[in-house]
């Protein structure tokens, strides 16, 4: 266990069957933390409502023909975070390290997306990141802070180097932070973008990506989806992805050389249950490709 103490409350495991951590090569974990929020606080009830919901639906995958009674997922409970960022965020590392370096595939749900840069300080050399986000979050600086869920991804640019990121979804960014691309390297695909090229060319752009690099990490900002899909998020964002498309294009990152996962940002009291169902089926698919691939670290 690791040194950051994780808990798991009354609820139900996730999909509702825990495997033993020992046989599970995916392992799922809350970190229920929004204290950076700056619209619509919430998120940090979504791990619990994630839980529940997915207890609930169906485990059959439809599109990669995949039965995820049959795949071993561990429910490993939520980090105990605190009111720190910095503190848990060190917390949220160390899981995540401790995970990669076990070869389990990290399933992480929040809580903010400033937990990312946590998963991103535990990556393996080489690894790239790829972002499902209506935000860039590349500020350098908010609201008089280095570190928040707008200001995370240019930290982990830090980290990772700027050429490592694709950031897919964009569409609410600063003129600071569109400067910062043009001359840092990061990838960007608009839903513009998408709709030009069409859906199958954009996901081979993606796996053309991928192929650069020895690891890749996924991460997902619920508030990708259009809030037609999706109204159940702190900074919604109009004119964004469909559910069909961003299910098409996860299947796209999911390689054999994936070594982690997470989804954010959903906020289950802002809406009747739309937005978490839309995130358990993100990540089921996420498990369900996944599970089609060898794993190598």
């Amino acid at each position: 266990m690791s040194r950051a103490k994780l808990y798991l409350s009354t609820r139900v495991p996730f999909t509702g069957i825990s495997s033993t951590y020992d046989k599970s090569r995916f392992v799922f974990f809350g970190v229920p933390y929004d204290k950076t929020s700056t619209y619509k606080a919430g998120s940090k009830f979504a791990p619990g409502a994630l839980r529940d919901i997915s207890a609930n639906m169906e485990l059959y995958s439809v599109r990669s023909g995949v039965d995820l009674e049959k795949v071993a997922v561990h429910d490993w409970g939520d980090v105990d975070i605190v009111e720190d960022l910095v503190e848990t965020l060190g917390r949220v590392k160390f899981v995540c390290s401790e995970l990669i370096d076990a070869k389990k595939i990290p399933i992480m749900v929040g809580g903010e997306h400033s937990i990312t840069k946590a998963a991103a300080d535990a990556l393996p050399e080489d690894t790239c990141l790829v972002s499902f986000d209506a935000h860039l979050d590349l500020r350098d600086e908010f609201l008089g802070e280095k570190l928040s869920h707008a200001t995370f991804m240019r930290r982990v640019s830090e980290r990772l180097g700027s050429d490592h990121l694709m950031e897919i979804g964009i569409r609410a960014l600063s003129k600071s932070e569109l400067d910062f691309t043009m001359k840092s390297g990061v990838t960007i695909i608009t839903p513009q973008d998408l709709r030009k090229g069409g859906l199958q060319k954009t996901a081979q752009r993606i796996k053309g990506f991928l192929s650069g690099f020895s690891h890749s990490y996924v991460t997902v900002d619920i508030d990708v989806l259009d809030p037609a899909f999706a109204p159940g998020v702190g900074n919604p964002e109009p004119d964004g992805l469909s559910t069909d498309e961003l299910l098409t294009l996860i299947d796209a990152t999911m390689e054999k050389n994936t070594v982690g996962f997470d989804l954010v940002e959903v906020s289950p009291q802002l809406d009747s249950g739309q937005t978490a169902a839309v995130g358990v089926k993100v990540i089921f698919e996420a498990i369900a490709a996944l599970s089609t691939r060898s794993h190598k670290t």
